[in-house]
């Protein structure tokens, strides 16, 4: 029997938590390289283990100061356009099964460098 291939499976978490881990460990060390006051005004703990929040993260390193709050909200439409786009190729039948799995797990994994690219994005504002 054949099962279908547009659940999410093992892979898929183990693509989420590589991009967690590598983007909390790019935010822990972006927040920690500053002088020690930068440090301090920056929330280091609650931004590296938000950074599943995307397009946020910017806004939680600088305890959400209206600014970075309102260029998050902005930027938040495109990440989420890229993570919606990812979890749709999981759910949508696709017309062809050669390389279907493939296909599936690609637009994953660019959906979650979309989201989670957000992060990146939020920081050269937050950062500034």
């Amino acid at each position: 029997m054949n099962r279908p291939s547009h659940k999410f499976g093992r892979v898929h978490l183990y693509i989420f938590l590589g991009f967690y881990v590598a983007f909390a460990a790019l935010t822990f060390f972006a927040l920690n390289a500053g002088s020690e006051s930068d440090r301090r005004e920056n929330q280091i703990a609650g931004a590296t283990f938000g950074v599943v929040s995307g397009p946020f993260t910017g806004a939680i390193a600088r305890h959400f100061q209206s600014c970075c709050q309102q260029f998050s909200v902005a930027l938040f439409p495109y990440c989420a356009a890229f993570l919606g786009a990812g979890v749709l190729f999981q759910i949508v039948p696709l017309p062809f099964q050669r390389f279907e799995r493939t296909v599936r797990v690609t637009f994953w994994s660019i959906g979650l460098l979309g989201w989670f690219g957000g992060a990146l994005v939020s920081f050269a504002h937050a950062l500034s």
